[in-house]
C-alpha cells in the first residue's frame, strides 16, 4: 500500500467520514507491504498483506478462481491511458478487476498512482501500484480519484467507482455495463464506453445509513 494513498482510504462502517491510520510492520520504500489500517472513530481494523489492504472483514474472496475473459493486447495500456486522458502524472486512478493487469504498463506511459481493486493474483504491488480487496464498495474518499476502469465481472462496484471520481474525471467501462448515473458518455464502441463524471451529480458517501 503506497503511503500517500492511505489518506485517501476510508472506513466502510456507518459513521462520519474519516481517514485511516496506518501501522507498518514491513515496508519497501514508500510502500507498506505488511501492516494494519485502523479507523480512529469505530476502531475497525483492516490488515495489509503483500501490499494489499483487505476490506472484506476476513472474507477475502478467491479471485483466482474466477473465469478469465481474454487477455490484453500490446496496445491496450496505451488505449486505456488515452481513454482516461492521462496526459499529466498527477492523482490516482482505480483499476477494477482484470484492468489491474495493465497497471505496470500504464505507469510506464503515464506515471499516475494506481489503486487496483479486487485485482487478479498475478498483479504485483509496489512501484506506485497498491491494492484493496472489498465487497460492493470501494473504500476511498468521495471525489478523490482522477479516473477509473470498470470490469464487467465486478459491476456491483460501479456506483462507488462513480462516487470516487472527481468532477470531470474519466471512467471507462466494458460494453456490457449499463451507463452509470451521474456520468456523461463521450465515446463508445463494441468493447467499451468512456464517460466523464458530471459536475452537477451528488458526491455519494461510501457509508451506509444506520439501521
Amino acid at each position: 500500500m503506497y503511503s500517500e494513498l492511505v489518506d485517501t482510504l476510508r472506513c466502510l462502517n456507518p459513521h462520519e467520514d474519516s481517514w485511516l491510520v496506518a501501522a507498518a510492520d514491513l515496508t519497501e520504500g514508500r510502500h507498506i507491504l505488511r501492516g494494519m489500517l485502523g479507523c480512529p472513530i469505530c476502531h475497525a481494523r483492516y490488515p495489509i498483506s503483500d501490499g494489499i489492504a483487505d476490506f472484506t472483514g476476513g472474507a477475502r474472496r478467491p479471485v483466482e478462481l474466477e473465469p478469465e475473459r481474454g487477455d490484453f493486447g500490446e496496445d491496450d495500456a496505451l488505449k486505456l491511458a488515452a481513454m482516461l486522458d492521462l496526459t499529466t502524472p498527477a492523482g490516482y486512478v482505480l483499476l477494477v478487476g482484470r484492468w489491474a493487469r495493465l497497471a505496470g504498463r500504464l505507469r510506464e506511459l503515464a506515471p499516475v498512482t494506481v489503486l487496483a481493486v479486487n485485482a487478479p493474483p498475478d498483479v504485483v504491488m509496489g512501484d506506485g501500484i497498491s491494492g484493496v480487496v472489498t465487497g460492493d464498495r470501494i473504500p476511498v474518499a468521495a471525489g478523490s480519484a482522477r479516473g477509473a476502469a470498470l470490469d464487467a465481472a465486478r459491476d456491483v462496484l460501479v456506483a462507488s467507482a462513480v462516487a470516487a471520481l472527481r468532477a470531470g474525471g474519466r471512467i471507462v467501462g466494458e460494453a456490457s455495463i449499463p451507463d452509470p448515473d451521474d456520468v456523461t458518455i463521450v465515446a463508445r464502441d463494441d468493447r467499451h464506453w468512456v464517460g466523464t463524471r458530471r459536475a452537477d451529480g451528488p458526491l455519494l458517501q461510501l457509508v451506509r445509513s444506520p439501521g
